[in-house]
C-alpha cells in the first residue's frame, strides 16, 4: 500500500479532463495560491428598495464618512440606518443608474436624467446644462459622459474642476465623437481614461492645450461584447469582449480567460443574454466579479494578484462594489449596553469609521447583501486521473488535506480506458477519524469533493490516497 498526494488543481474547465490537475467544476469556494477557501451565504443588512433595482454604488467623502446611493426606475435613494431614504423621485426613467464621484459630489446619470448628490449632506440636486448620459466617470479634473445626449458614439466633458460647467467651449468643457470603433460601451476614468466600445478601447489623455485631450488608441479589434462586463481595480480594467474575458493596463489588452474559462463561459450564456451581466470589484482581495443573472444565476470571479478563477452559485439580480457602514452611535450603544465609557477603543478608532471595501450582492426581492453569512455548500470535481501511472489500482481511503472535520462526502468515478462510459461510482461521507473509506478499483478515476451549507472549514487543498496495485496494465 502506498499513500500519493492529490491536490486541487485551478478552475479551468476550458481544459481537457486528463493530465490536467485543472477543477471541470467548482461551487462556492475562492481561489487561493495553493488550495481554496469557503464562500458565506448572503446576509442582508438592509431593507428592500421599494422598487426594482437599477444600479446603485458607495462612495467615502473627504470626512471619512460613508454613502450609498440606489436608483430604481424614476427615482435615487441613499442607505441611512437600516432603510433607504428618497433623495429623488419622478424622474425622467430610461436605463440602469451609473455614478461617479467628483469630490466630495456623486455624479448620477441613467440616460434621461442627469443629477448631483453631496456625499458629506446628502443634498440632491440638478447640474446646469449637463447632458444625458448612460455612463459616466472622472478623469482628473473632469467629469466626462458617455453616448452622451442620446449619441451612442459620443463623449462630454465638463469644464475644469467644475461640474455646473458644461457649456461647450467655456473652461475646457468640449466632447468627442467616437467615429470608429461602434458604440461606447463604457468609460473608465483616473489619470487618464479608458473609453471601450464595440470592438476598439482608446486613451484618452489630457493635454492641456486648444485640443484639451489627446485619443490613442490601443486596440483596433477588441472591445467590450457588453456594457455591464466592464469593471476598473486602479489602472487595470477588466472586461469581456467576443474573444473573451480581457483586461487592459492602458497600454496593452491581456486574455485572462482563454483556454481557462472563456469556452464553458460563452457554451452556457448565449451572447443575446450578456445584457444581463454585472460586473463588480473587491481590490482589498484582489478580486473581480461577473454576475450571470438568470434561473439559476452565477458569479466568475478572478483574483488578478493570483490569477486564478472561482465560480459561485449565488441566487441575485445586482452587485457593485461597496463600502462597510460607519458605526452610528444608536448601533454603539447595543454593542455596549453599559454606556460609551464601558468601550475599549476610542470613537476616533478607524475600526468605527467604515471604509472597507466588499462586495455588496442584491437579491430578488431587492435586498441588499454581503457574502458573511454561514458557508455555503461547496462542490469540486477534477478530471480523470490515474491513481498510479495508468495500472488499473484500487484506492482504499482518502484523507482531506483541509481543516474540515464533518458534513462532507467524497465521490469517486471511474472507467477502464478514458472514452468508456462510467463503470463505477462509490459515495462515502468523512469519519470521526477524518479517514474516507473508498474501496474503488479502476484504472481512471475523477472526484467529486461535496461540503454541506454551514459546514465548518477555512481551507481545502485535496487528498491523501491509500493505493493498492491491482491488475496489470
Amino acid at each position: 500500500m502506498v499513500s500519493q498526494r492529490f491536490l486541487f488543481g485551478a478552475y479551468e474547465p476550458d481544459q481537457p479532463p486528463y493530465l490536467s490537475s485543472a477543477l471541470v467544476h467548482l461551487s462556492n469556494a475562492y481561489a487561493t495560491t495553493n488550495g481554496y477557501r469557503p464562500v458565506g451565504s448572503f446576509k442582508p443588512f438592509a431593507s428592500a428598495l421599494p422598487d426594482a433595482f437599477m444600479g446603485a454604488s458607495a462612495f467615502l467623502g473627504s470626512d471619512g464618512s460613508t454613502l450609498l446611493v440606489a436608483g430604481t426606475k424614476d427615482s435615487l435613494y441613499r442607505y441611512v440606518s437600516g432603510h433607504w431614504e428618497a433623495l429623488l423621485t419622478a424622474l425622467p426613467a430610461y436605463g440602469k443608474w451609473h455614478f461617479t464621484q467628483f469630490g466630495d459630489r456623486i455624479i448620477a446619470v441613467n440616460g434621461s436624467a442627469t443629477r448631483k448628490i453631496d456625499i458629506l449632506t446628502g443634498k440632491a440636486d440638478s447640474i446646469a446644462d449637463a447632458p444625458t448620459a448612460e455612463m459616466v466617470t472622472t478623469i482628473r479634473d473632469f467629469v466626462v459622459y458617455g453616448r452622451a445626449s442620446a449619441q451612442k458614439n459620443l463623449i462630454q466633458w465638463s469644464g475644469f474642476n467644475n461640474e455646473n460647467s458644461n457649456v461647450i467651449g467655456t473652461d475646457q468643457a468640449g466632447y468627442q465623437p467616437m467615429l470608429t470603433g461602434g458604440d461606447i460601451m463604457g468609460i473608465m476614468g483616473g489619470e487618464y481614461g479608458i473609453i471601450i466600445q464595440r470592438s476598439r478601447i482608446v486613451r484618452m489623455t489630457y493635454t492641456g492645450d486648444s485640443y484639451i485631450w489627446q485619443f490613442d488608441e490601443i486596440s483596433a479589434n477588441i472591445g467590450a461584447i457588453a456594457s455591464g462586463s466592464i469593471a476598473q481595480a486602479g489602472r487595470q480594467v477588466f472586461f469581456l469582449s467576443d474573444r473573451g474575458f480581457m483586461m487592459t493596463d492602458g497600454v496593452s489588452v491581456t486574455p485572462i480567460g482563454n483556454e481557462r474559462v472563456d469556452r464553458s463561459f460563452f457554451e452556457s450564456w448565449p451572447r443575446e443574454s450578456l445584457d444581463q451581466m454585472t460586473a463588480a470589484i473587491d481590490p482589498r482581495q484582489h478580486m473581480v466579479a461577473w454576475l450571470m443573472s438568470g434561473n439559476p444565476s452565477m458569479v466568475l470571479v478572478y483574483n488578478w494578484a493570483i490569477d486564478r478563477w472561482s465560480r459561485l452559485d449565488i441566487d441575485a439580480i445586482g452587485l457593485f462594489s461597496g463600502f462597510t457602514a460607519n458605526t452610528t452611535l444608536e448601533a454603539l450603544n447595543q454593542l455596549y449596553p453599559d454606556g460609551l465609557d464601558s468601550m475599549p477603543y476610542s470613537l476616533d478608532d478607524p475600526r468605527f469609521s467604515g471604509g472597507d471595501p466588499l462586495f455588496i450582492f442584491v437579491d430578488r426581492e431587492n435586498n441588499f447583501g454581503i457574502l458573511e453569512g454561514e458557508n455555503l455548500p461547496a462542490r469540486f470535481q477534477s478530471g480523470f486521473f490515474s491513481a498510479d501511472g495508468g495500472i488499473h489500482s484500487r484506492i482504499r481511503s482518502a484523507r482531506l488535506l483541509g481543516d474540515l472535520t464533518e458534513k462532507a462526502s467524497l465521490t469517486i468515478e471511474g472507467c477502464h480506458r478514458l472514452g468508456d462510459p462510467v463503470s463505477g461510482r462509490v459515495t462515502r461521507h468523512i469519519t470521526l477519524s477524518g479517514r474516507i473509506p473508498l474501496r474503488v478499483n479502476n484504472r481512471y478515476c475523477s472526484v467529486l469533493l461535496e461540503i454541506e451549507g454551514g459546514a465548518a472549514w477555512s481551507f481545502i487543498q485535496g487528498f491523501d490516497w491509500e493505493i493498492v496495485a491491482g491488475e496489470g496494465r
